[in-house]
């Protein structure tokens, strides 16, 4: 399978102990799923949000309409999961919270795949030679860092809770008990604290240290499958039957979920107790944790990729054409867009108001490029967004500057990118022979608006430029990096379109007009419900999932919370709790 490297520490060398990572990683591939596979959906750099297979039925504008869609109902469907190794964010994440460090080791990891527009999906989460020398190397550093530690540190005493020179072999149990059990998010068994302590006795027999075998002792834990993969185990691997998540493996998919993090204290309490199976447990694990500080993850990691704000930094416009945009206002943009999202989330605020917000968060620089009145005082302010020509996220920065060219607007991009990752209809590819031919050497002089009917005026271009173009032309009223203009270097801007709706042609002039359009379009709800079950699942929803969808919308509409009533209702969901074998 893989090739292991020898595991290292004060000149001895265990292979047998903890070099069987490869091995046990495909053994328990075989009891929960396939181990990696072809990523299906986006790779990264695409900026879509894959193939939104979902749409065509469902709900209406707001989160929560629960549609009456085309599906006869039946129990939601629960598909087989993949085994699914901790993705960098949650690598870190979890070493942080275990160990006490503070440095980032997941960002050592080489990138994530992706797919259908996330990074935690369990079949791209690919296991490769290079990270079991990174997983070494960061066990290594952690645990270094950790015993080098004063006694009184709260870390080190949360790990190394007993003085393993005086307490022995005893202490040397107790302490590997405690950090395996937390380490793997779940009780451990006889069988593996043996094997653990026998790593540590081997040591010391051999006339090492009793510190150096209890922390290779630990490094064993750091580098079995059951802390670097999230390990769900069927009953029985060959059985297609449906059945629920034990407590601890629905402790765990709750808190990476919701948290990219490993479970707390509290939830592996409700996990050891019962509770959490219960509904009421539950749904009262649910609450607490997004009203948690460590629920930002969902900012961060949900939004940040649904919404592509990770993504704003990394773009480079044209300097001469746009000298305003730099690293600053880039990073501006992103905690706009961030700080917008939590504050609907905290407001618990019905989806439709990411479109359609009349606020957003500021500091000087971002109203100095907007053109508003700058905030009182340093850093992010939230401010009206009255007389700005701007409402909700379509009008940020972030998505605007994401949408474009290096040296111009892209009505196309902006197009899809709507269609793609707020209503899962993504256009059909491009033909086979497609030139792209709107860069500013081959524009002859022409506005991209008199250029892009040429598009719609032709066979085979007109079929996925006469759904994408309309949308991208309400926003030209803002230029490549999102300063808004009612000119541009061919005269007035022409911000106007028709755009086909359920309920026939709408004319429309600007994205002001534009917005309520998509937001009133029935895609949307059902759309934000298959990216959330998505990421909050970690596997691609499909047309067999419809009820699942439907049931997800159903409950956020009864739980009147809006957007944190999504969130909540997908942790809920059978698609959630359950899971199936492949039954091959």
């Amino acid at each position: 399978f893989i090739s292991m490297p020898k595991l290292k520490l004060g000149g001895w060398s265990s292979v047998g102990a903890v070099g069987a990572l490869g091995g046990l990683a495909l053994a328990l591939a075989g009891c929960t799923g396939v181990m990696s596979g072809d990523p299906k959906g986006d790779m990264p750099g695409s900026g879509a949000g894959g193939p939104g297979p979902m749409t065509g039925g469902g709900s209406g504008g707001a989160v929560g309409a629960a549609g009456s869609g085309n599906v006869g109902y039946s129990k939601p469907k629960v598909d087989v999961m993949t085994i699914r190794r901790l993705n960098r964010t949650q690598y870190t994440n979890t070493l942080q919270k275990l160990t006490g460090t503070t440095q980032d080791h997941g960002s050592k990891l080489p990138p994530e795949n992706l797919s259908f527009g996330f990074d935690n999906i369990g079949e791209a989460l690919a296991l490769q030679p290079l990270h079991i020398e990174i997983f070494e190397q960061s066990a290594d550093a952690v645990l270094t860092e950790l015993f080098a530690r004063p006694a009184t540190d709260a870390a080190r005493s949360k790990v190394l809770g007993c003085d393993v020179q005086s307490g022995g072999h005893a202490c040397v149990v107790s302490t590997v008990l405690a950090f395996a059990e937390r380490a793997y998010r779940r009780p451990v068994t006889e069988a593996e604290i043996t094997s653990f302590v026998s790593i540590a006795d081997s040591f010391t027999s051999t006339g090492g240290t009793a510190a150096e075998g209890l922390k290779l002792a630990l490094k064993a834990v750091l580098m079995s499958p059951h802390f670097i993969f999230r390990v769900e185990l069927d009953p029985s691997p060959t059985a297609k039957d449906v059945h629920p998540l034990n407590a601890f493996e629905l402790a765990s998919r709750l808190s990476y979920y919701l948290w990219s993090n490993m479970p707390d204290d509290a939830l592996l309490a409700s996990a050891k107790s019962g509770a959490l199976l219960t509904a009421a447990g539950l749904e009262s694990e649910v609450s607490r944790m997004l009203s948690d500080a460590q629920a930002k993850a969902l900012v961060s990691d949900f939004a940040g990729q649904w919404l592509n704000i990770r993504r704003v930094e990394t773009i480079k416009p044209d300097a001469a054409t746009y000298p305003a945009f730099n690293a600053q206002l880039a990073a501006d943009m992103a905690t706009e867009s961030f700080m917008t999202f939590a504050e609907l989330l905290a407001q618990a605020r019905p989806l439709t108001e990411l479109l359609t917000s009349d606020f957003s968060f500021v500091n000087k620089n971002l109203a100095k490029f907007y053109g508003m009145a700058e905030p009182a005082g340093e850093g992010f302010s939230k401010v009206s967004l009255a007389g700005s020509h701007r409402t909700g996220y379509l009008t940020q920065g972030t998505f605007l500057s994401l949408t474009s060219n290096p040296t111009r607007t892209s009505p196309v991009k902006r197009g899809k990118w709507v269609l793609e990752q707020l209503l899962c209809s993504p256009p059909p590819p491009p033909p086979v022979g497609a030139k792209f031919d709107l860069d500013e050497a081959n524009m002859g002089g022409q506005s991209v608006r008199a250029r892009l009917e040429e598009h719609r005026a032709k066979e085979p271009c007109n079929t996925c430029h006469k759904l994408m173009d309309p949308i991208g032309l309400s926003f030209e009223n803002f230029d490549g990096i999102g300063a808004y203009r009612t000119m541009d270097q061919f005269g007035p801007i022409d911000a106007t379109g028709v755009l086909n709706t359920a309920a026939g042609p709408v004319s429309f002039s600007g994205a002001d007009q534009l917005i309520p359009l998509v937001t009133s379009d029935e895609r949307l709800a059902p759309c934000a419900a298959e990216k959330v079950l998505t990421y909050a699942v970690g596997r691609g929803f499909t047309i067999d999932d419809a009820n699942a969808l439907k049931d997800v919308l159903a409950a956020t509409t009864a739980s009147g919370k809006g957007l944190r009533g999504l969130f909540a209702s997908a942790a809920l969901s059978e698609s959630f709790k359950n899971r199936r074998a492949v039954g091959e």
